[in-house]
């Protein structure tokens, strides 16, 4: 049961995503903004009237992430970007990996000091081909190897601990984070999320340290206590391909989710589109990048 003053409703006027995923809150335009990697667009809502954007940035954008300048961090196939959000303009490319052609950057966070962390996949999600980068002005360096698919990441609010998830493994890892420095210190434990139904993908965290994920083929956004690592809370929805999830609106009150279509399907449902409801727990602002 979920603290929620309501039930998942679909935004209106938002456009359908083959995979939307990366949802995030800018407070000050008040606007939404996630991605839909396969349909190779940025989207944007505005809560005040609704309105929408859409730009096309590259192959398989990722992840989009607000940067200090007013410019838009996005991750695409191999690259990292800066995009102009007026007009979709690449400002310029902050960095490019070199993994082959099989690999491409997933989700993405900046950190509590500004930098950037972000993953890469195998694109056929069965070889741990990928890794966790930090991009900051010492240039992009890798903290972890080994990953299959990169996916969630958030930081407890005093930033020493980071959450990770490599979706394969169906566990959310938990480090000591050194913000300081941008490094993982070790591995703290595992939360184990095997017994769900789904794959751990997209995850938030709210203003209580507890993070948020979405279990994809799960149907659901699930709420995590730090300390006993167990399910608290579930928020279930009429779309299956659950993918990420993020705290916005005026009182930071409303938890917005992004989904996936089920391609298996011919017929038109729900499942796609960006969904939001209200809870009772506020949840965090995320963090921007100083690129």
């Amino acid at each position: 049961m979920a603290s929620g003053l309501s039930k998942p409703m679909v935004l209106s006027n938002v456009p359908r995503s083959i995979l939307g995923e990366g949802p995030i809150w800018l407070p000050e335009p008040g606007v939404l903004y996630w991605v839909d990697i396969f349909g190779n667009r940025v989207h944007s809502y505005r809560l005040s009237d609704g309105s929408v954007n859409s730009i096309n940035v590259g192959p398989y954008p990722s992840c989009v992430m607000p940067n200090d300048d007013g410019n838009l961090i996005v991750t695409i196939k191999d690259k990292v970007i800066l995009v102009n959000p007026s007009d979709g303009s690449v400002v310029r490319t902050l960095a490019t990996i070199n993994e082959g052609p099989g690999n491409r950057f997933n989700d993405c966070k900046c950190d509590p000091m500004g930098r950037l962390v972000a993953g890469t996949m195998d694109m056929s999600e069965r070889n741990p081909t990928g890794s966790l980068y930090i991009l900051d002005s010492r240039g992009l360096r890798r903290i972890l190897a080994s990953v299959t698919i990169s996916n969630g990441i958030a930081w407890s609010s005093d930033g020493s601990v980071m959450y990770y998830i490599d979706s394969p493994t169906r566990r959310v890892t938990v480090f000591k984070y050194d913000k300081s420095e941008g490094a993982l210190e070790g591995t703290i434990g595992y939360i184990n999320l095997s017994s769900l139904p789904g794959v751990p993908d997209g995850m938030t965290i709210d203003s209580e340290d507890y993070p948020w994920v979405a279990l994809y083929g799960g149907g659901r956004v699930i709420r995590i206590n730090p300390n006993t690592r167990s399910v608290v809370e579930q928020v279930e929805l009429p779309a299956q391909y659950t993918t990420s999830c993020t705290f916005g609106g005026s009182d930071l009150r409303t938890l917005f989710i992004t989904t996936a279509t089920d391609r298996s399907r011919q017929t038109s449902g729900p499942d796609g589109y960006v969904f939001s409801l209200n809870l009772n727990v506020k949840g965090t602002v995320v963090n921007k990048c100083r690129l």
